[in-house]
């Protein structure tokens, strides 16, 4: 807007007195627009401020009423337990039965009255005590006669002949010393004179150690172990 223009339309001396109630009017209207709205924010501010207030105190009543109930509940609690103790000392304790009838006395059984018998007893027999002889001493042992060492037929049977001595013509007599076990089985050979072929002498000795058994000799009763002289002949006829 020019500036001094306001001033030249609201000189008296160019508006009508019309023209100025419509300028008045516009100015009080523009006056109310241009006015500044914090008013109303406050107004609107202090309303909500007292509704918070009140809510607060709204929940301090709340809580107050319910710790006023709390407190109410328990009191009475505790005097209906002081009741129900009061009404239970006030029990009348139950009344102790009545003692039982005194016993009848019984009377005494029937005597029954027995005759009385005197049987005559004999006199027992004397005991005559007879004195046994003595044991007779245990008899001597018979002391068993010795005996001599026998040999067992039947299993003093000639040993295989080699092959290879019968192809090599090798025969002649082997000589042992055996020793022989209280069961009568040979532990030890030991050729004493040899046939001239240790391969006849060693099947001798073998042979007769593993087959050959006796009747061992005996000493009061008992086996005793023994050594003896043993031999053994090969002879080419038999294996003919």
């Amino acid at each position: 807007m020019v500036p001094g223009w306001e001033e030249f339309c609201l000189d008296p001396k160019f508006i009508s007195p019309a023209q100025t109630r419509a300028g008045f009017v516009l100015s009080s209207e523009r006056e109310r627009m241009e006015r500044p709205h914090h008013l109303q924010t406050s107004n609107t501010s202090n309303s909500s401020k007292l509704t918070g207030i009140v809510i607060v105190i709204l929940i301090h009543i709340a809580a107050i009423s319910a710790l006023v109930v709390t407190l109410a509940s328990g009191q009475i609690m505790k005097q209906l337990r002081d009741i129900q103790a009061s009404v239970a000392a006030e029990k009348v304790p139950p009344k102790a039965p009545p003692p039982p009838p005194p016993d009848l006395a019984k009377p005494p059984p029937p005597i029954a009255i027995v005759p009385e018998f005197s049987v005559q007893q004999e006199a027992p027999p004397p005991i005559t005590t007879v004195k046994q002889a003595p044991p007779p001493p245990p008899a001597a042992k018979a002391v068993a006669a010795p005996t001599n060492l026998e040999p067992i037929a039947r299993t003093h049977s000639l040993p295989p002949y080699p092959t290879i001595s019968q192809r090599l013509g090798e025969q002649g007599t082997t000589q042992m010393q055996v020793a022989i076990s209280t069961e009568g089985t040979v532990t030890e050979c030991k050729v004493t004179k040899s046939s001239g072929s240790e391969r006849l002498d060693a099947a001798a000795c073998t042979y007769v150690q593993g087959h050959w058994r006796w009747k061992p000799p005996t000493r009061e009763g008992q086996a005793v172990a023994v050594s003896t002289e043993v031999n053994v002949k090969w002879d080419l006829k038999d294996t003919q």
